[in-house]
């Protein structure tokens, strides 16, 4: 990232995202119920049980991604914002010359005001390699050689 990102600017942004995503949730789930609750049985039988199936299928795959999300919002308020790392942690802000990446949640690519970060959460494979890096070393991932130039 070419300028430096603020730690709270960017929970702040995480926040934003994370609301955004769990009221487009919350509204699916609700068209859904709705389309779900007025279909009415027609003659095709076999073809209606089908279809309530289905929808049924969607809103128990939406609803667990609502709860997903949801779970999501404690982990940035664990975020600390005053400490200073020796190494990739939880709440890191990470400089690598490929990329900027904020070890929190799993929102992915964030679009500030400069340039990109990529909210990883520890658990996933990027966060896994950099877990407990310091400055000036060097993880493999995909193939690639990154090298980890600054932790905030």
């Amino acid at each position: 990232m070419d300028k430096p990102v603020n730690k709270a600017d960017l929970l702040d942004r995480l926040q934003a995202l994370l609301d955004e995503k769990v009221n487009s949730a919350q509204l699916e789930i609700a068209s859904l119920r709705g389309s779900f609750t007025s279909d009415t049985k027609s003659s095709a039988g076999d073809k209606h049980e089908v279809g309530r199936a289905m929808v049924q299928q969607e809103l128990d795959k939406l609803e667990e991604q609502l709860a997903k999300l949801i779970a999501l919002r404690p982990e940035l308020t664990r975020v600390p914002l005053e400490r200073t790392f020796d190494r990739v942690a939880f709440g890191s802000l990470v400089g690598t010359d490929q990329g900027t990446y904020f070890v929190a949640i799993g929102l992915g690519r964030i679009d500030l005001d400069g340039g990109t970060c990529f909210a990883i959460s520890l658990a996933s494979p990027m966060g896994q390699v950099l877990k407990d890096r310091r400055i000036g070393e060097q993880v493999t991932f995909n193939g690639k050689v990154i090298e980890v130039q600054r932790i905030e």
